[in-house]
């Protein structure tokens, strides 16, 4: 097994550790069999999982950080910056009902918005980190690489590999993440009045055909570590409870699990909270993620803004200059003059006329569900395909975005080329951490999902 110089230097964008894994890989033939990594097969719910962990340096994860929190924090702009948080404005662009907008926008104030939780949607392309979409929900997919990461440092191919090449893994936990600002906004809001924050996660069909008790476990234990430590003399207690709405009740306009007080609600039903939930809420006595706001803030369509205002002085030089990076151009499919580069074109003739450089999307499609790529698409079916969405005109149309390609393990035996989606985690304002979603690039529908064959392969921050 020999790679080349090419493919080495590909690698090497990401971390010399990468790199150094490819040489690995030539020494050892056994890394290439899948056979070796038996400690990960059925580990992974939905998918599969990579045999093969990604590794970065610090670096790349800057890069990665500072991609996903200035897209993010775009995004969080465009309810008040666009639409002045008006639900007959966000009506008309979105194409939902008024009392829908309405009722997203409900409660959708600056700190609440501020700290919603997210996983952005990245390509690693010779421009840099682009941004396809942005998943804003409690409910999205990748957040099991807190479980996965000391699986991967246990398989003996990985950790030959690092203890040769002294590699030290720097990750921290994304859970651990994800409950510190959790408990930093509850203290900032409660501790005044209790000395315990509890948190629930409302899970769909929890303890009626759902169980994910070990899952519960290992939470509460990062949570008490978290309580004894950094919080100890704030607020020192509390607990991490799995629910489903059934189990919560309210009562002198505050929210409660058994008897005992809940004071931060995880919403994991993209969006949807009973009413009388709610009404605790916007009592000021519970804090929700991420809520109504869901549907909203996920449209690909805030892509589509973000693109046609890059030159807007609805935004700051900085955020211009942020868009311009990280956002690919984007736009809805309605009929009409539009700017592409600095050209005018007619956007429905200019998408019949340039498949090759194009992507279509739904604007809420999920798991890579109706995504054309043009150049993968045959010219009748992609006529057929854009006559369709600029009737629904709830589509998006995107510049295709060419990734680096990097290597991976491949069947029983062997290797191969693959693409890669990056999935970048923020909460609020911290970045949680990554994972990676491969396909090889031999597929030839070439959107990197698990219907797909696409793998889940956890990513490494390592040092010397």
């Amino acid at each position: 097994m020999k790679f080349t110089n090419e493919t080495k230097s590909t690698h090497e964008k990401l971390s010399k550790a990468s790199a150094r894994f490819l040489e690995f890989v030539e020494r050892n033939p056994g890394a290439i069999k899948r056979s070796g990594f038996d400690l990960l097969e059925g580990k992974d719910e939905v998918g599969k999982l990579q045999s093969w962990p990604t590794f970065i340096d610090r670096f790349t994860k800057n890069q990665m950080e500072k991609a996903a929190k200035s897209v993010f924090n775009l995004f969080k702009l465009i309810p008040k910056r666009i639409f002045a948080n008006d639900p007959y404005r966000v009506s008309g662009f979105y194409e939902i009902p008024v009392d829908i907008a309405r009722m997203q926008l409900d409660g959708a104030n600056d700190g609440h918005i501020d700290n919603l939780l997210a996983r952005g949607d990245f390509i690693y392309s010779p421009a840099g980190f682009k941004c396809l979409e942005y998943n804003v929900s409690a409910m999205v997919g990748g957040m099991q690489v807190a479980y996965w990461e000391p699986m991967y440092a246990g398989i003996p191919v990985i950790s030959k590999f690092l203890q040769e090449n002294r590699l030290k893994i720097r990750n921290k936990n994304l859970l651990a993440v994800l409950l510190e600002h959790l408990l930093d906004n509850a203290v900032k809001k409660f501790s005044n009045n209790s000395s315990e924050i509890n948190i629930a996660l409302a899970i769909p069909k929890y303890g009626e055909s759902l169980d994910k008790s070990t899952e519960n476990k290992y939470l509460n234990q990062i949570y008490m570590n978290i309580l004894t430590g950094k919080y100890k003399s704030k607020c020192g207690k509390g607990e991490v409870i799995f629910c489903d709405y059934p189990h919560l009740d309210t009562a002198d306009e505050c929210l409660f699990y058994k008897g005992k007080r809940i004071h931060v609600l995880v919403e994991m039903y993209h969006g949807v909270v009973p009413g009388e939930i709610w009404q605790v809420f916007k009592k000021g006595n519970l804090s929700i993620y991420n809520g109504p706001i869901t549907k909203l803030m996920s449209s690909k369509l805030n892509l589509a803004l973000l693109s046609q205002h890059e030159n807007s002085d609805i935004f700051s030089p900085r955020e211009r200059e942020a868009i311009k990076k990280y956002i690919p151009w984007t736009r809805k499919t309605i009929a009409g003059e539009v700017n592409y580069g600095t050209d005018k074109v007619k956007l429905e003739e200019f998408v019949f006329a340039n498949k090759e450089r194009l992507v279509l999307k739904p604007c809420m499609g999920i798991s890579g569900a109706g995504i054309h790529i043009g150049k993968n698409t045959p010219a009748e079916q992609w006529k057929k395909i854009v006559d369709q969405v600029f009737k629904e005109k709830n589509w998006v149309v995107q510049e295709y975005v060419e990734s680096f390609s990097f290597v991976y393990q491949r069947g029983e035996t062997g290797c191969a080329e693959h693409i890669v989606a990056w999935g970048l985690f923020v909460f609020g304002s911290h970045y949680g951490g990554a994972w990676a979603r491969v396909l090889p690039t031999e597929n030839k529908y070439g959107v990197v999902n698990s219907i797909q064959g696409a793998e889940e392969s956890v990513i490494l921050e390592v040092e010397e």
